[in-house]
């Protein structure tokens, strides 16, 4: 229930969000064509072709003041021009504006404008604009904006922004978002943004619907994945696949807190959140008796084996042990490796008893790891120049509970 509502107002925010900003480029395309189209709504004139074409500013060119209807193949714009289309190559030493479509490549000083499609490529300074559906190549210093599908590569250094379906690559500096499906690759610093993927998606911050594919950021979160998500928070309604990280909140998975008893730490707890099926856990134990006392942090990834009521979960855990009974110390740590196979029985829906053994590797350069275990099975054990490996079985046994 948290991971859906979570998932909806990521979506309601960011879809505001996204309307907001597109519909402002859309109203800024629409005034800058206005500016210089004034003739437009004065007269009217035929369509005609003319291979090139040279202007200063819109109205002050070589096609005169009814530029808008000219189909060119080479434009030069000193300042700014405006044609109805290009086919070919346009260059603006400050803006390019298309009434329809540009099949070929333009470049401007600050932005392009077009109010169909494009077919090419756009280079520009500040922010190309394309009304329609775009294929190819778009690059500019502060951002793209498509007003529908796009099939090719966006890089900008702030925000690329598709109102439809996305083919292909974003990169973007700060923001990628596709509000139809992205199926290729967003990578942006902070956030990415899209309907549905079947990809990837990198960024501090990833929101999708459906994922087909995998989201790797310090945060992500989806409708439904079917594939990973990499990262310190993952959210998701539903999964199939797994997801890696030290907090994930899966609608259909788990999420439980566990407290045991082993031969290295008279007290342990954990929390274990992933899928069905595969879950990370981070651990934290603390053995306050004998001559070495001692505490432990780890983080793990595992698998879960349902058999209702009963359970098989199997991890690999890594620990950072430490003497004292305080996680924070001046000494150096020691290393703890532990492959563990936990049988459960589910009492209630809320809890559940466990008992499995474990084997563990101890790798140290401070201690022989001989204290380490308050009893346990010795299997190996060998001692270098300046460091101590020693190898045992043991068990553990507590409750799960959530």
């Amino acid at each position: 229930m948290f991971s859906m509502l979570l998932l909806r107002f990521a979506q309601k925010i960011t879809r505001r969000s996204f309307m907001r900003n597109s519909e402002s480029v859309r109203i800024l395309a629409v005034i800058i064509m206005a500016l210089f189209m004034p003739s437009v709504i004065l007269a009217q004139a035929d369509p005609v072709d003319r291979p090139i074409s040279v202007s200063c500013v819109p109205g002050f060119s070589s096609n005169g003041p009814t530029s808008y209807s000219v189909t060119t193949n080479f434009s030069i714009n000193i300042l700014g021009g405006l044609n109805r289309r290009v086919h070919g190559c346009e260059i603006g030493g400050l803006f390019n504006i298309e009434k329809e479509e540009v099949i070929g490549f333009q470049a401007a000083g600050v932005g392009s404008f077009v109010g169909a499609d494009l077919v090419g490529a756009q280079i520009a300074g500040v922010v190309n604009v394309v009304g329609g559906y775009a294929s190819g190549f778009q690059a500019a210093g502060v951002g793209n904006f498509v007003g529908s599908d796009f099939a090719g590569f966006q890089g900008a250094g702030v925000f690329n922004m598709v109102v439809g379906d996305f083919d292909v690559a974003q990169v973007a500096g700060v923001a990628n978002i596709a509000e139809g499906e992205v199926r290729g690759v967003q990578i942006a610093g902070p956030f990415n943004f899209a309907e549905g993927n079947s990809g990837v998606q990198i960024a501090v911050v990833n929101i999708s619907g459906e994922v087909i594919g995998g989201q790797i950021g310090v945060v992500n979160i989806a409708r439904k994945v079917t594939g990973f998500q990499l990262g310190l928070v993952n959210v998701a309604e539903e999964m199939t696949g797994v997801p890696l990280g030290l907090v994930s909140i899966v609608g259909n998975g788990q999420f439980h807190v566990n407290a045991w008893f082993d031969e290295t730490s008279i007290l342990n707890v954990g929390l274990k959140c992933g899928s069905k099926h595969a879950y990370t856990v981070v651990e934290y134990g603390i053995n306050p008796l004998g001559d070495y006392a001692n505490n432990k942090l780890g983080l793990g990834v595992g698998g879960h084996i349902p058999a209702d009521p009963l359970f098989v979960d199997i991890d690999a855990v890594g620990y950072s042990v430490v003497e004292g009974i305080l996680p924070v110390t001046e000494t150096r740590s020691s290393l703890l490796a532990r492959l563990r196979v936990t049988g459960g029985w589910q009492i209630s829906p809320k809890l559940a008893v466990t008992l499995g053994p474990t084997l563990n590797v101890w790798h140290s350069t401070e201690e022989d790891g001989s204290d380490i275990p308050l009893f346990d099975l010795l299997i190996y054990e060998h001692q270098g120049e300046n460091t101590w490996t020693r190898i045992w079985a043991g068990f553990s046994v507590g409750v799960q509970l959530l």
